[in-house]
């Protein structure tokens, strides 16, 4: 700690030394965190830890020379789970280079969720460099780079012979994006075209983490369980793709045109290695260890065009037509060698090695049409309106192979869908209120997935006051969704709806009070197949909560302060409590300087011992602004 607030310091001194040649600004500290209860559950929903922290950062200056500027931008750089820096720099009239890195920390643990043992503790970076050539000029060409990894140990579940046991995981992905095009401007007509590659690779290693597996007791007189297990998977994808898109305008006409296309193509090598005591039942026989390899070759062509106009009828009349088609194939083929080794049958008899061959061959084609069109009236008085309709259509060619098929039905063939949208938008203003509404209504005549609707409505209502220098503001937010399809061996029926009212006061320029309460409730069954034994079940899910939150901000120079605390309460499904607190006391020195201390709680209970926490953080920033 010592060290900390002595670096701080020195960082003030610095930057009060330099306060009239640094054009720079910047938040920077340390927070400290301290989590009791289960921490894998603090990390997975906040994730803040304890250390040194920049909070912001911006810099801006004039250079003479190669570049005639360089811009900085930094949010989170440090302790926190994402931070984002972003680099500019360039010359006028000759070019323009943007540096872009972003860092994510994910991590997910959840103890009341499959026993607990499917979790990552990962890192996503990426980066991204893109550089325009004489970016004000009317044809300006760019070439772009990116790449991204994401990298991190996780544990997973894998049924085997009977059992089901824990393996840990540990995944690297590196994803690299080239791109090169033109855009272009010559005032009434305007677009860009570019071209990229990009390309993925993916390796996981899976290993044995517990031998004695998920499910205890004996199957046909054996214990289940294994003494080594390994998986290793590669897959690498490369992707060539094309973008652009068209805009030209008259004084009253505006028309887009778009067009994107994809062609991916991946290999994948799956290898698997397992020893112990196991039983097949589909082989009918004992076994002590497997050896499998898969290799697979996937195919994934996408293409996609749009057009659309937009006419001004009038200064306040509007009308938007609009076409957009997409085709989609998709084929896979996958070659399946399994090797079972020292296997007997039930009896203790016939001992030998079995080998299974499969090769398995699937395709996709997908094809969607969307035509729309609406019209809008703006500022006629105290109202405008929106009115629009669409019509999508979805044709569906579905090739499985016999070997993917484990349930009876039809799940081959062809298959037709077509879903017609109403949206309809309203809003009343004058003087200090406001009225507004959107409603959509989708129909469809069909369904081809299990959760697709066949009805579905959603409505929208706000209401809106405030009085005179804003001294009070009322907000009031109205939702209900409601979708549905009840045939038989599917009784999908999903219901949310959702309220809110919003109060801010403001009894002195200094002070602002606000308040907020939100109601929310949610709903929704559906018609599954339980996986262990493919026999129909109902799965219902619901949501009952309420939200409260209240909190003043307190401005008076050179002091600021924000608290804020707040509650939800669930009472569905999964019940759980949340109370948050927040403080905020910002104080600015003369000479550009200032200091910043704040403090946060979150106390976070399920209904099982399991899945709580209580998390502290405190922390200390010194300000700099020129």
């Amino acid at each position: 700690m010592k060290r900390s607030l002595t670096c701080l310091s020195l960082l003030l001194l610095t930057f009060a030394a330099s306060a009239q040649t640094v054009p720079i600004e910047i938040e920077a500290g340390y927070r400290w965190t301290d989590v009791s209860g289960n921490e894998q559950l603090y990390r997975t929903q906040i994730d803040e830890r304890s250390g040194f922290l920049i909070r912001t950062l911006s810099f801006f200056t004039a250079t003479k020379g190669f570049t005639d500027h360089v811009r900085v931008d930094a949010t989170d750089l440090g302790a926190g789970p994402a931070s984002a820096l972003r680099i500019e720099t360039g010359k006028a009239g000759t070019y323009r280079l943007r540096l872009g890195y972003r860092s994510f920390d994910t991590f997910n643990a959840l103890p009341t969720f499959a026993l607990g043992q499917h979790t990552f503790d990962r890192n996503r970076t990426m980066f991204d460099a893109d550089l325009e050539i004489f970016p004000d000029g009317k044809i300006t060409p760019f070439v772009g780079y990116s790449r991204g990894r994401f990298e991190g140990p996780g544990t997973t579940t894998y049924f085997l012979g009977g059992d089901e046991f824990l393996l840990g995981q540990d995944l690297d992905e590196t994803e690299r994006e080239i791109r090169a095009g033109a855009s272009f401007n010559f005032g009434k007509v305007y677009g860009s075209v570019t071209q990229g590659w990009r390309s993925l690779d993916s390796d996981e290693t899976l290993s044995l983490a517990d031998p004695a597996g998920n499910n205890s007791g004996t199957i046909l007189g054996r214990d289940i369980g294994a003494s080594t297990l390994t998986r290793t998977s590669s897959i690498s994808t490369d992707t060539p793709f094309t973008a652009a898109f068209l805009t030209g305008e008259t004084a009253r006409v505006r028309m887009t045109g778009s067009y994107v296309r994809f062609s991916a193509e991946s290999d994948g090598v799956d290898d698997e290695t397992a020893a112990g005591t196991f039983v097949s039942f589909p082989l009918s026989r004992f076994f002590s260890g497997v050896e499998g390899n898969i290799t697979s070759r996937a195919k994934n062509t996408t293409s996609r065009g749009s057009a659309r106009a937009e006419v001004s009828i009038t200064d306040r009349l509007d009308f938007l037509a609009g076409y957009r088609s997409e085709h989609r194939e998709m084929s896979g083929t996958a070659l399946i060698d399994t090797l079972f080794k020292g296997t007997v049958n039930f009896s203790g008899l016939d001992p030998r090695d079995l080998r299974e061959v499969v090769a398995t061959e699937s395709s996709l084609d997908r094809d969607v049409d969307v035509i729309e069109a609406a019209l809008a009236a703006r500022a006629i008085g105290p109202f405008s309106m929106r009115l629009g309709y669409s019509q999508s259509k979805f044709d569906f060619g579905i090739d499985p192979d016999l070997l993917e098929i484990v349930v009876p039905g039809n799940q081959q063939g062809t298959f037709k869908r077509t879903v017609d949208t109403l949206d309809a938008q309203a809003s009343f203003t004058k003087s200090l209120y406001s009225l507004g509404a959107s409603y959509r209504r989708d129909e469809a005549d069909d369904a081809v997935l299990r959760t697709d609707y066949l009805g579905r409505d959603r409505l929208r209502v706000r209401a809106g006051y405030h009085t005179p220098g804003n001294m009070l503001r009322l907000a009031l937010v109205a939702e209900q969704s409601r979708q549905d399809n009840r045939e038989d061996g599917i009784g999908f029926d999903a219901d949310a709806r959702q309220y809110t009212a919003d109060i801010e006061v403001s009894p002195a320029p200094p002070l602002r009070i606000r308040t907020a309460y939100t109601r929310l409730r949610a709903d929704s069954t559906v018609v599954i197949r339980r996986p262990e034994t493919f026999a129909l079940d109902t799965s219902v899910h619901r949501e009952d909560g309420d939200a409260f939150e209240i909190g003043f901000a307190l401005a008076i120079e050179p002091l600021t302060i924000d608290v804020g605390a707040s509650r939800f309460e669930n009472e569905g499904t999964i019940p759980y409590n949340v109370d948050r607190y927040r403080m905020r006391l910002a104080y600015d020195f003369p000479k550009h300087a200032g200091v910043a201390a704040e403090w946060s709680r979150d106390d976070y209970a399920e209904n099982t011992s399991l899945g709580a926490f209580e998390a502290d953080r405190f922390g200390i920033f010194l300000r700099y602004r020129p």
